[in-house]
């Protein structure tokens, strides 16, 4: 992707994998998202060897289980890089940074340097999370120390799973990366200067984290997404005086007057940098949601999803 002066264009897409299979063919963006001109479908290219394979079960980027390796893919430009998987099994969410940081309008740094941050939680007698930061400049992981939580010294629910939800991405908001778990909790890990772990609760309610997606605020800090009962509730958040989260009700959507489910709708992914979020159900196909607009548009028709990857990228 070569460099302009005149501003970048957005393509927005996504790759799935249905529950019998994986499609890694790019699939066209809602018409929100479009921009005037689009993509050559000879530019979207697939790695020879995901062609026929699953999506794995490690979210992003896609693995090649032939090798003990990632692959860092580009599904416009179909680059890849790969990556020595020399971490733990315990780390078990990935994803892939621009390591030119905020002030990089990720119009022309494809294929330059990127950072790689991957977390788990090990749940026996005690809570264990753990990350690591690999720099493909250093070709060095670095990380904070684990943290260990105890059940019974009152901070955490023995009933919950504060595992990682599988198949879900870390989720990039302020310099700070969140990773959901299974009870609806977030891993908070702060990568930027002297690296740091936290888990923040959820939200008041019965939420899981099948149902649970991070988002960015009006306010440009930590914000959520959260399904209940055909409910899509957003909320952000307040810092107290203490360092401590509280959740704030932003707004309740309903989604029976916005698209016409008759199966459960659910949540599937969301892009960071346009505050969109996938919902899809298993009669309907896939819709995207613009949270500020509330513009819902019908991405594509297809049945149960299993794995899906939103993603944006920009080209000249």
């Amino acid at each position: 992707i070569s460099q302009s002066q005149s501003p970048p264009k957005t393509l927005a897409s996504a790759l799935h994998g249905a529950a019998t299979g994986a499609d890694l063919r790019p699939k066209p963006p809602p018409r929100s998202l479009r921009p005037h001109h689009g993509v050559p479908p000879a530019r979207l290219h697939r790695p020879p060897h995901l062609r026929r394979a699953r999506l794995p079960p490690r979210p992003r980027p896609p693995l090649d289980y032939r090798s003990s390796e990632f692959v860092v893919w580009d599904p416009v430009t179909g680059r890849e890089r790969r990556i020595p998987d020399d971490v733990p099994d315990r780390y078990t969410n990935h994803v892939v940074l621009c390591a030119a940081g905020a002030g990089c309008d990720h119009s022309a740094c494809s294929g330059g340097p990127f950072l790689m941050a991957s977390a788990g939680v090990h749940v026996m007698d005690l809570v264990q999370a753990d990350a690591r930061l690999y720099s493909s400049e250093t070709g060095v992981r670095r990380g904070p120390d684990g943290i260990y939580l105890d059940y019974n010294d009152g901070q955490f629910d023995e009933d919950c799973s504060y595992s990682l939800e599988a198949d879900r991405p870390g989720v990039l908001v302020g310099g700070t990366l969140y990773f959901v778990c299974q009870s609806g909790a977030l891993l908070r890990y702060g990568f930027l200067g002297k690296q740091n772990l936290s888990l923040i609760k959820p939200p008041p309610g019965k939420f899981h984290g099948r149902g649970t997606i991070v988002t960015r605020a009006e306010n440009g800090g930590l914000g959520l997404a959260t399904l209940g009962r055909d409910v899509l509730h957003l909320w952000s958040t307040e810092t107290g005086p203490n360092g401590d989260v509280k959740w704030v009700k932003m707004n309740d959507i309903h989604l029976q007057k916005l698209m016409p489910f008759k199966s459960p709708a659910r949540l599937i992914g969301s892009t960071e940098d346009t505050n969109v979020v996938f919902v899809t159900s298993d009669d309907h196909g896939i819709f995207t949601i613009e949270l500020k607009s509330l513009l819902t548009r019908k991405v594509c028709e297809m049945g149960k999803v299993k794995d899906f990857f939103p993603y944006v990228c920009y080209y000249t």
